[in-house]
C-alpha cells in the first residue's frame, strides 16, 4: 500500500485520491442520511400502520442517542487513524443495511433508525472529514469543497433513486442493494488507497519538498500546534460555533424528513408528485458544485465569522420563503437552491474552521464532539415538524420557531475569533 502510494504520488499529489476516497465515503454515507431513509418512511407508514408523529419521534430519539455516542468514533479515530476505523464502520454500515431489509415492527424501526444514524450519518461524514485536513493546508478548503461532492451527488440522485429502487424491487431489496454496494464497491477502495496523513509515507503536506528531518519537524509543528479536546471545549469558540452549526442540520433534517407531505399541497399526492419533489429535495447540494470556486474567493479571503453571518442570513431569508411563499413547484425549487448555496458555504467553512482553530492531531476527537451538536440539531429537527403537524395540519409554526433561532445564532457570530493556545497554557 505505502509503495503504491509513493508511485502514486511521484505523478499526482496523494492528497487527491484522498479527496476522491472522502468524496465517496460522503456518497456512501447515503443509507444513514436523511434524505435516503424519508423515502423508506412513507413505506414504513403505509404498509406498516405507523404515524408520522410516532416515527419522527423514534428517529429523533435515534439520532441523539447516535449524536451523544459520536464522541467515541472521533477518539477511536484519534486512536487507531482513518484508515481502520473506515474499514470497520463501512463493514457495520452495510450490516445494518442488511438488518433494515428485515424489519416488521415499531421497536425494530427504532433500531434501525439508531444504527443508520451512527454509522452512516455520523461516522462517514466524521471521519472523511477529519481526513482530508490531514493532507492539505494551503489548499485545505478547495480539498475539503472538491470532497464534498460526493454528498452533492448522493443528495442529489439518492433520493430519486431510491424511488425507482424500490417501485423495482421493492423496500427491503433496496436496504440490501446498499449492503451490497458498500462491501463490494467502496470497502476495496477503502483498503487499497486510504493512508492516514503524509508524514506516513515519508512525505510533507501538499508534497512541498524536503528532507526526512523536514518531515518530523513538520509532525512537530502539527504536535504544538493542535489542541487537545479537554483544551478546545475550554475555549467559547467551540461551543458558539457548535451552536450555530445545529441550526442548518436541524432545519435541514425536520423539512427533508417530512419533505414529500411538505409538497403535497403545492405539488400534489401522485406518484408522479412524489417523484418531482424527491428531485426537488436532491437539489438542495446542487449548489456545491461551485464550492471550489467560493472557496478560493470568499472562504480562504474573508474572516470565518463573516461567512458565517452572511449564511445565516440567507438560511434566515430561506426560511421566511419555504414558511409563505412556496406555492408551486417553480418556488419549491426557488426555495432549495438558495438555501443550498447557504448550507453548501457554511459547511464549507465549518470543516476548513476546525483544523484552523484547533490543529490536526486531534482534530478526530474534536470533531467527534463538535458533531454532536449537528447530530442533536438532526434529532431533534424532525420531531417538532411531524407533531405540529399531526396537531395543526401546517408546518408553518415550527418554520418561525427556527427563524427565531436562526437570528439569535447570527449574534453569535460577532464573537468569534480564532483561539490563541498559548493563553490556556500559562
Amino acid at each position: 500500500m505505502k509503495s503504491l502510494a509513493l508511485k502514486l504520488n511521484k505523478r499526482f499529489y496523494y492528497g487527491w485520491f484522498i479527496v476522491f476516497i472522502s468524496a465517496l465515503a460522503l456518497m456512501f454515507s447515503a443509507p444513514g442520511q436523511t434524505y435516503s431513509i424519508m423515502v423508506f418512511v412513507d413505506h414504513y407508514i403505509e404498509e406498516l400502520g405507523y404515524s408520522r408523529g410516532v416515527l419522527s419521534a423514534g428517529y429523533s430519539v435515534a439520532t441523539t442517542v447516535s449524536g451523544l455516542l459520536l464522541i467515541f468514533i472521533g477518539k477511536f479515530t484519534d486512536r487507531f487513524g482513518q484508515r481502520m476505523m473506515m474499514i470497520i464502520v463501512v463493514i457495520l454500515l452495510a450490516l445494518t443495511t442488511f438488518y433494515n431489509s428485515f424489519v416488521m415492527n415499531i421497536y425494530m424501526i427504532f433500531l434501525g433508525f439508531f444504527l443508520l444514524r451512527y454509522f452512516g450519518q455520523g461516522s462517514m461524514t466524521l471521519i472523511p472529514n477529519s481526513l482530508v485536513p490531514q493532507w492539505f493546508e494551503k489548499r485545505r478548503a478547495l480539498a475539503i469543497s472538491i470532497s464534498g461532492y460526493g454528498n452533492l451527488l448522493s443528495t442529489l440522485f439518492v433520493p430519486l433513486f431510491n424511488v425507482w429502487l424500490i417501485q423495482q424491487i421493492d423496500w427491503q431489496n433496496a436496504w440490501r442493494f446498499w449492503g451490497v454496494s458498500l462491501l463490494v464497491v467502496f470497502l476495496p477502495l477503502v483498503i487499497l488507497f486510504v493512508i492516514n496523513r503524509p508524514e506516513d509515507i515519508g512525505i510533507q503536506m501538499e508534497n512541498e519538498h524536503g528532507s526526512d528531518e523536514d518531515v518530523k519537524a513538520s509532525l512537530e509543528r502539527m504536535e504544538k500546534a493542535s489542541w487537545r479536546l479537554e483544551e478546545a471545549i475550554r475555549t467559547k469558540e467551540f461551543w458558539f460555533v457548535g451552536l450555530m452549526s445545529l441550526i442548518v442540520p436541524m432545519f435541514t433534517t425536520g423539512i427533508t424528513f417530512h419533505w414529500l407531505e411538505m409538497m403535497a399541497e403545492p405539488i400534489g399526492r401522485t406518484a408522479d408528485a412524489r417523484a418531482t419533489a424527491a428531485f426537488i429535495v436532491g437539489l438542495i447540494a446542487f449548489p456545491f458544485a461551485i464550492m471550489p470556486f467560493v472557496a478560493k474567493i470568499l472562504i480562504d479571503k474573508y474572516p470565518v465569522k463573516r461567512v458565517f453571518m452572511v449564511t445565516l442570513s440567507m438560511i434566515l431569508f430561506s426560511m421566511g420563503w419555504l414558511a409563505f411563499f412556496v406555492h408551486d413547484t417553480a418556488s419549491a425549487v426557488m426555495f432549495i437552491l438558495f438555501y443550498g448555496l447557504a448550507v453548501s458555504i457554511q459547511g464549507v467553512a465549518l470543516n476548513t474552521l476546525w483544523p484552523d482553530y484547533y490543529g490536526r492531531k486531534y482534530l478526530g476527537s474534536i470533531r467527534g464532539a463538535a458533531t454532536v451538536f449537528m447530530v442533536i440539531g438532526s434529532a431533534l429537527g424532525p420531531l417538532p415538524f411531524g407533531v405540529v403537524h399531526d396537531a395543526l395540519g401546517t408546518f408553518v409554526p415550527v418554520i418561525i420557531g427556527m427563524m427565531v433561532m436562526t437570528i439569535i445564532a447570527i449574534f453569535l457570530t460577532l464573537s468569534i475569533n480564532k483561539p490563541e493556545k498559548k493563553i490556556l497554557e500559562k
